[in-house]
């Protein structure tokens, strides 16, 4: 069965994130989808070693990729990407970027952007899917606060043939329970899950 897969990047359990999280997945089952939502905190990530590893590794299956790849937890992750429907980050704004945790994943992926350059087939040929973004941060101001997430999370995507679809940006949710007393931030946030649910399908 398609799936929408949401990847929440906190590192705290419960906050204003998680709740975007599960408001995507309302919405998405809603519209008469399935979601499943992966918290990247609950999985063990190694940092990316820059060994030059995964530039050799033309031909190689996908669990070889990586010297990594046995170590930890990393390619649980990586494994939706290739088959979800759709796709959804959602992130607080640590520091006008990503949390470490989801940064040090997404510095894992150097072996699928040498793949897909390469143009293996497992990887170049995925169908074309859409990739939508939730970014929740607490400060209120910031002309930039999202930028860098968001090109950093477009060129991620890229690599799993996602391209970015539709993105929410909301500012000023600090303490927990900020979004969910928000009724009209809330209702935009499930109304993109069913948007981007109805398009995908």
């Amino acid at each position: 069965m398609p799936e929408a897969v949401i990847y929440a990047g906190s590192h705290r359990k419960g906050g204003n994130s998680d709740m975007a999280a599960e408001l995507v997945a309302e919405g998405v089952r809603s519209a008469g989808g399935s979601a499943r939502i992966l918290h990247v905190r609950a999985y063990e990530v190694l940092p990316c070693k820059a060994c030059g590893f995964c530039d050799k590794a033309v031909g190689r299956e996908l669990d070889s990729r990586c010297v990594l790849a046995a170590e930890d937890q990393a390619a649980e992750l990586f494994e939706p990407l290739f088959h979800a429907a759709t796709v959804f980050f959602v992130s607080p704004i640590y520091f006008y970027h990503l949390p470490s945790r989801f940064k040090t994943w997404i510095d894992r992926s150097q072996q699928f952007w040498g793949a897909r350059m390469n143009r293996e087939p497992w990887i170049a040929d995925l169908p074309a899917r859409k990739a939508h973004t939730v970014l929740v941060a607490g400060r209120p101001v910031g002309e930039r606060l999202f930028e860098g997430s968001q090109l950093t999370l477009k060129y991620f995507a890229r690599n799993f043939n996602l391209v970015q679809g539709e993105h929410v940006e909301v500012r000023g949710m600090d303490a927990p329970g900020d979004l969910s007393a928000d009724a009209q931030w809330s209702r935009i946030v499930r109304d993109m899950g069913a948007c981007a649910w109805r398009e995908a399908v």
